[in-house]
């Protein structure tokens, strides 16, 4: 499966050697624009960061590589596990958080969530989004997020 990855690097992040990779936690920027959410996501003063980050035509920036912990989830649990972070890839699409999202963007982070699926044997039950793992603290990516898109593909339990 083709998909362009442009790098956009971003220095938030921390290495741990042999890291699995469990969890796919999906966001919303919250940002009014593409630019603005790079900016917050590369900016040292804010400590976040984000593995992927696809703009609303579709196309896919990859911010920090898959080995390395990006800084997306803050205090999270599932199951058993805290802090995901250390065990998640974390995907932000460009999105104010009120609005739907757009068809070409949803292609896209179908495309990248197959691969990633594949390549890290993740479960279609730990694609999740970032209010599933922090509930009460987050919301996206919210209420207008396809989920029921990604669970007709086979690439999620939620619907």
């Amino acid at each position: 499966m083709r998909l362009k990855i442009t790098q956009k690097p971003s220095d938030n992040f921390d290495k741990l050697r042999d890291r699995r990779i469990k969890y796919v936690i999906i966001h919303y920027t919250g940002m009014k624009d593409q630019k603005s959410a790079i900016k917050k996501l590369q900016s040292k003063v804010a400590k976040v960061s984000c593995h992927y980050l696809i703009s609303r035509g579709g196309k896919v920036y990859q911010m920090v590589q898959d080995q390395d912990i990006a800084w997306h989830a803050g205090k999270s649990r599932w199951g058993k596990d805290i802090n995901l972070n250390s065990k998640s890839i974390g995907i932000e699409l460009v999105n104010k958080g009120f609005e739907s999202f757009h068809s070409k963007q949803i292609v896209a982070l179908i495309k990248i969530l197959k691969i990633l699926k594949k390549k890290y044997k993740i479960k279609s039950s730990y694609i999740l989004g970032h209010e599933d793992i922090s509930p009460g603290r987050k919301i996206d990516p919210g209420p207008k997020f396809p989920w029921k898109i990604l669970y007709n593909h086979k690439l999620t339990k939620k619907h």
